[in-house]
């Protein structure tokens, strides 16, 4: 078993925010676009980019506990 490295770097592209999160990166636009998380783009041409720390928020917000 491989343990993902944390990234060095704050800020992430979809790609690899996804592969952080265990999701695929069209389940990610779906959540961006859901308004869940937010993204960052400079200009229209730029790539949408993801804050670690939100990723990290979305994650704990969503915690559950199956009884």
């Amino acid at each position: 078993m491989t343990k993902l490295q944390p990234s060095a770097r704050r800020l992430m592209r979809i790609r690899e925010a996804a592969q952080y999160l265990c999701l695929s990166p069209w389940k990610l636009r779906h959540i961006i676009q859901s308004g869940e998380l937010p993204i960052i783009k400079y200009n229209e041409n730029a790539p949408w980019l993801l804050d670690l720390r939100d990723l990290d928020t979305w994650v704990d917000r969503n915690k559950r506990v199956i009884d």
